[in-house]
């Protein structure tokens, strides 16, 4: 009976400490998790002062056709969109799921699906005719957190095109 008691202890003990882990582990995606809907809306109005703050001295993204962007480019194109009045696009409404984020010390890693829905314009005209069909991009990412300087920054982010079906 002593053997089924020590049992039962050793396995509350077990089951108390892995959900602690878990606990800890949500804390620390917590911020991370911040950050990235700080890092959408910021791409989404082109706000290059936040870009400024979020993306490493040292950034570098390889976007889905395989093209190479640096933090210059990225606030370049920040200061474009904000400069500029809106596309004449309907959206793109951009949604983000299978979010998954793993912390690793000073490193975090996000992977996630993203799904880009749109729709092409005739330029000045009111026609229904005229509109594009809608079209639904899918992309997968990967971005990569540091902390450097007491931090969070973004250094690098990875994002491949999933075929369409």
């Amino acid at each position: 009976m002593t053997s089924k008691v020590v049992f039962a202890v050793l396995g509350l003990v077990l089951t108390l400490s892995a959900c602690y882990a878990q606990e800890q582990g949500n804390k620390s995606e917590l911020p991370i998790k911040n950050l990235e809907r700080e890092l959408e809306v910021a791409l989404a109005k082109g706000d290059a002062v936040t870009l400024e703050r979020l993306l490493a001295p040292d950034y570098f993204e390889i976007d889905a056709r395989g093209g190479v962007k640096k933090k210059p480019d990225v606030l370049a194109l920040a200061r474009a969109v904000s400069s500029k009045p809106g596309a004449v696009t309907v959206g793109p409404e951009k949604t983000v799921d299978e979010l998954t984020v793993r912390v690793y010390g000073d490193c975090a890693i996000v992977s996630g699906r993203m799904t880009i829905r749109y729709q092409f314009m005739e330029y000045q005209t009111s026609s229904p005719q005229a509109q594009g069909p809608a079209t639904v991009d899918q992309e997968r990412f990967t971005r990569t957190y540091s902390k450097l300087g007491g931090r969070w920054q973004l250094v690098a982010w990875q994002t491949t095109s999933i075929a369409k079906k």
